[in-house]
């Protein structure tokens, strides 16, 4: 309660100065006036009712609303340009292309990659319903498990009769087979004996036979043709010899073919298979009758080892190969955006104000189109800094342009920069203008306009003029109203002002005389 009545007498304490003061300042300008009033000729205005606008005038030029420099992501060879400048385009329109050549074969190359990266971890994506990470997984399980079953098959062993007696009758064939071998060779050694005997005596008979062969058709008894009786017993003599030279041939080519046979049936070989055979009985007997050794034990323990590492590994490859189809996904991606990055397409509707570049033309990443969007005009105003209070977020605007002297267009006041501009040498504020404009040829950028930011703007408002004004205290004013020949200070609420006139909101009335100085006369 204590604060709040100080508060309170503080509060009349300077109601009573203010009060006190503008009766101080009533008196002495009453007191003032009178006395003028009485030495000097008092000059005075009428209150009129009429339209007062406040405004800052300035210059700007057409900007658009939202420009884009465009260009490509990498460099190249221009092969396509689909636009002129000044024409319209809309967002997604194909602006200009680059050389695709490498680019789309580095895309079929990642595409294919992809395919087989797939096969090689999808089982779903394949023909055999299986992918090869899944068929080697699989196998090399299946060889661990064997491995381990083989392993526990030896572990395990316990002697097997009849495994045993099979065994024995193996080696009682094998040693049979081998005493059947040896016997054939046997009796096959004495056919080659007797072959070769038969051989030699047919060698002998052709060689006495060619003998008798040669004395028969010897030429030095052509001359016994010439007796008759020798004549015949030579032709019959030459006769018998080629018969037997004949003969004698034959029975040595059976006898070559029989010696051949007998010694090619006399092979060894079957006696050595058969003898191996044993071995192998015997080999087989020993180990159903003793179980494995130590060293087969430790040799089925090692496959089992590397059944377990093939397996893991076989594991691994498929993790590997699943990311690997991650990169190549990845490898994909930049591939296609590679491509789609030889297409130059627009990001909005719009304009196009420049080219910078010609088909055939290698170009890099800097820009060669400029794109504007030109469909909502905006002035780029520049004021001076002085008018900083008569500029604001909202202000209507009235615009005119020296290309288009016969009209006067509006507009708002969309932006005000809150940093000041040193333009020419000369501080100015910077403010954006939405210009209302419909027509359907767009306002070139750069065009000059002329503006008027309109501050305030009233209509049939009292009005009188700024010297009329008596500033009691800040924000408050009063004016000097003629009673006949004596002027009367009144208060009044001051509206939208200028540096000519006043809007009196309230305190007087039109028509209403009011001083505004004094004319000195001699």
């Amino acid at each position: 309660m204590l604060h709040k009545k100080s508060t309170w007498i503080i509060g009349a304490v300077i109601a009573l100065i203010i009060l006190g003061g503008g009766y101080y300042f009533y008196s002495s300008a009453t007191a003032v006036a009178k006395t003028e009033t009485e030495t000097n000729e008092i000059q005075t205005s009428t209150v009129r009712q009429g339209d007062l606008t406040v405004s800052a005038t300035g210059a700007g030029t057409i900007i658009p609303a939202s420009e884009i420099a465009l260009s490509f992501s990498t460099g190249g060879t221009l092969t396509g340009l689909n636009v002129q400048v000044g024409e319209k385009v809309l967002a997604g329109d194909v602006l200009a292309q680059l050389d695709d050549t490498n680019a789309q074969q580095d895309l079929a190359n990642a595409e294919l990659q992809l395919a087989q990266m797939i096969m090689q971890t999808d089982g779903s994506a394949t023909t055999t319903g299986i992918s090869f990470n899944e068929i080697a997984v699989e196998q090399a399980g299946l060889n661990l498990a064997q491995a381990q079953a083989d392993l526990d098959d030896l572990l395990a062993w316990e002697p097997d009769a009849d495994e045993i007696a099979q065994a024995e009758a193996n080696l009682q064939a094998a040693q049979a087979s081998y005493n059947a071998a040896r016997g054939q060779e046997a009796a096959t050694y004495t056919n080659v004996t007797v072959s070769n005997i038969n051989l030699e005596q047919a060698e002998r008979d052709l060689v006495d036979a060619q003998a008798v062969y040669d004395t028969a058709f010897d030429p030095g008894r052509e001359w016994e043709f010439g007796v008759p009786r020798m004549a015949d017993a030579l032709e019959n003599e030459r006769e018998a010899a080629t018969n037997s030279l004949q003969r004698a041939q034959d029975d040595l080519a059976i006898a070559q073919a029989n010696y051949s046979s007998s010694v090619s049936s006399s092979n060894s070989s079957n006696s050595i298979s058969a003898q191996s055979n044993i071995l192998s009985a015997e080999l087989a007997l020993k180990a159903a009758q003793s179980g494995p050794t130590d060293e087969e034990i430790s040799t089925a323990e090692t496959a089992v080892h590397l059944a377990e590492l093939a397996y893991q590994q076989a594991l691994l490859n498929q993790e590997a190969a699943m990311l690997d189809l991650q990169q190549v996904q990845l490898n994909l991606e930049a591939a296609q955006e590679a491509v789609a990055a030889m297409t130059l397409t627009s990001p909005m509707d719009g304009i196009i104000l420049t080219i910078d570049a010609n088909v055939g033309e290698t170009v890099s990443t800097t820009p060669i189109i400029t794109l504007a969007d030109l469909n909502q005009p905006i002035i780029e105003v520049y004021l001076d800094e002085t008018d900083l209070d008569k500029v604001g977020l909202g202000y209507e605007v009235d615009v005119t342009f020296d290309a288009l002297p016969d009209e006067t267009f509006t507009g708002t006041v969309i932006q005000v920069d809150p940093q000041l501009q040193t333009v020419s040498n000369v501080t100015a504020v910077r403010a954006l203008v939405e210009l209302e404009y419909n027509k359907p040829q767009p306002l070139p950028v750069g065009l000059n306009a002329n503006i008027d930011v309109i501050g305030g703007r009233v209509t049939n408002a009292m009005l009188v003029p700024v010297e009329a004004l008596r500033e009691i205290s800040p924000g408050q004013y009063a004016v000097f109203v003629m009673n006949g020949d004596e002027p009367e200070l009144t208060f009044v609420e001051v509206g939208l002002m200028d540096y000519t006139f006043a809007e009196i909101v309230s305190g007087v009335e039109v028509g209403d005389i009011v001083t505004t100085g004094i004319i000195e006369t001699q």
